[in-house]
């Protein structure tokens, strides 16, 4: 049992613990158990964000092959641009579950500023401005078929 570490920090486990001991003390014990019931908590986010993921890749992919079926012709006004025009809302829509995602998994607002690029403070302003939102597409974040 010498060699036994703690399932939430690491180090090692005391000799005189039990055979079953995965943590050092009570409180890394009820620290994973909170962790482990954030992450199960944010599933229904988890899954919002792939379905979201799979939306924007199945326009972006419509969108271009639209522009590359063209046979020859002379495209309409700006073909390129009205087939990339709704990315980016796409793409904020997706960010945005994200971070849902993220903040249901208990994930603090300086990490995902960290990841988005941004400070912490910023983050939380930006992600929390729209109080109405919900992880649901609304009627403008998909485009039409």
């Amino acid at each position: 049992m010498g060699n036994a570490r703690c399932a939430w920090c690491g180090e090692a486990l005391p000799v005189s613990a039990g055979a079953g001991r995965r943590y050092c003390n009570a409180g890394h014990r009820q620290a994973a158990w909170r962790a482990r019931r954030r992450w199960r908590q944010a599933e229904t986010a988890r899954r919002t964000l792939v379905t979201a993921g799979s939306v924007l890749s199945t326009q972006v992919e419509r969108e271009l092959a639209g522009v590359a079926a063209g046979d020859g012709k002379a495209l309409e006004g700006a073909a390129h641009c009205t087939a990339v025009a709704r990315i980016p809302r796409l793409t904020d829509h997706l960010v945005r579950l994200a971070v849902l995602a993220d903040r249901q998994a208990g994930v603090s607002w300086p990490q995902i500023g960290t990841a988005l690029g941004m400070s912490g403070e910023a983050a939380r302003a930006r992600f929390t401005r729209r109080a109405t939102f919900d992880g649901r597409p609304g009627p403008g974040d998909v485009p039409p078929r």
